[in-house]
């Protein structure tokens, strides 16, 4: 079934790449599998395969009804990305459960998800478990305003045309943003998301004229539908990033990696379907630490422990992976923290010269420890959305000083040391006076004549 498979891949190209030798150029793999609901269903796919085979995947077209199908044998992924376009499927493979999936995104796989008006109850609650809310079965995205407008009057308004969000911009490329007057035309279904999640990045919702009702048999007739959803909150493609950097891309339509939309002139679905993939797979947008270090200002010299009040050198070293090779991350909001319970310091580093300068950007930090000892975390927590999240920690001991090591008069304890003396000097001149000091003369007199 494999070979098959394979075979019904290759009919599809119509280029030779599938047939040249190409390196695959995600960071997490070149093994994709993907489901259809027939294997003959992938030519109305053709185009958008295609694109993955010339970028260096290696493509499973599978039927989804195929009980041999696994993403994972004995706990070890068998598959890098999986591709699912069969919405209505209620089974998936070898009987795959939401958990199934939920597992192999846990273990870094990626996921594309394509829905329908028809989703099945497997794909509702594997959009949920990512925190996607898909609307009831036999509701469509409607807009009497902004859709594929037809040469006739057989314009079709559960096909509209969306614009991408400006909250996508690491997602999207720059090529993209340049033909951003040509919409993406969307048929299907929308979903619900919260924009409190911050894995979660609507990439391309509904505008204000855009709501979901149940599909009606002509949607541009006047009727009194049930509106469930409108405006901005109706998400049409949504992508998820997990807390281990897995990505997720839930789209409410099928079509819009078709053939019939992705060569449609006038839009822009073709560059879109690209950028979402590129992000999903990996292929952009990743960023890694290649290094971190820390030491003494003054020496130069990592010790085993610090001790409190020391001034050290943090650095790290940052890059980002696009247009096919890693280059040096450009940012000024890359911030430091000390941490014990509670961070003790927390402060932006600056840019400074890389030894790597074609691959790396070097972070660096000139930082005096907080005056207390204990077990610190030095860290650096970077997340934005869309870019793979860099989490950096170190535990570091950071020890008191020793008796020898205080200074031998503390500036903070000068007025301290100014009224002990004060003190002193006063004390010995009462002495001094009450001592050598004569007796009136009118007490003495007084004395001699009593006598």
């Amino acid at each position: 079934m494999r070979f098959l498979a394979t075979v019904a891949v290759a009919s599809l190209a119509l280029s030779g790449a599938w047939l040249g030798v190409v390196e695959a150029k995600s960071v997490s793999g070149d093994r994709v599998l993907v489901l259809v609901p027939k294997v003959e269903a992938a030519k109305l796919y053709s185009q958008f395969l295609d694109s993955l085979t010339s970028r260096g995947f290696d493509l499973s077209v599978r039927a989804a009804t195929n009980t041999s199908v696994a993403l994972q044998v004995d706990g070890v992924r068998i598959y890098d990305h999986a591709v699912v376009l069969s919405p209505e499927s209620k089974k998936l493979g070898a009987n795959l459960s939401v958990r199934d999936f939920a597992s192999f995104v846990d273990d870094g796989g990626n996921l594309i998800v394509a829905a329908s008006s028809e989703l099945s109850e497997l794909g509702r609650k594997l959009a949920a478990r990512f925190g996607v809310e898909y609307e009831k079965r036999g509701t469509a995205v409607i807009d009497h305003v902004a859709h594929l407008r037809a040469v006739n009057d057989t314009s079709d308004h559960t096909l509209v045309a969306a614009i991408p969000s400006k909250a996508a911009s690491p997602v999207l490329s720059e090529q993209f943003a340049l033909a951003q007057s040509s919409p993406v035309y969307f048929k299907g279904i929308a979903h619900k998301y919260e924009l409190s999640n911050p894995m979660l990045i609507p990439v391309l919702t509904g505008s204000r004229t855009t709501y979901s009702a149940a599909a009606a048999s002509d949607a541009n007739k006047s009727a009194s539908p049930s509106i469930s959803l409108s405006g901005k909150p109706v998400g049409l493609v949504s992508l998820f990033q997990a807390r281990n950097n897995a990505r997720v891309a839930f789209s409410g339509s099928t079509a819009l990696f078709s053939d019939a939309l992705l060569s449609h002139a006038a839009g822009a679905n073709k560059q879109f379907t690209t950028d979402i993939s590129q992000w999903v797979l990996q292929e952009k947008a990743v960023l890694r630490e290649t290094a971190h270090r820390h030491y003494l200002a003054s020496t130069g010299q990592r010790p085993e422990h610090y001790r409190i009040s020391n001034e050290i050198v943090y650095e790290v070293d940052l890059s980002v992976y696009h247009d096919d090779a890693w280059h040096p991350y450009n940012a000024k909001d890359v911030q430091f923290e000390a941490i014990m319970l509670d961070p003790y310091i927390r402060t932006t580093l600056n840019s400074s010269e890389s030894a790597d300068p074609k691959t790396t950007a070097t972070y660096h930090g000139d930082i005096k420890l907080p005056d207390r000892y204990g077990t610190f975390t030095f860290r650096v927590n970077y997340k934005r959305p869309g870019f793979s999240n860099v989490d950096v920690k170190d535990t570091v001991g950071i020890w008191p000083l020793r008796h020898d090591e205080y200074p031998r008069f503390l500036s903070a304890a000068y007025p301290y040391y100014t009224g002990s003396l004060v003190m002193a000097v006063g004390f010995l001149a009462l002495c001094a006076v009450w001592m050598w000091s004569a007796e009136p003369k009118t007490k003495r007199a007084a004395k001699h004549k009593s006598n």
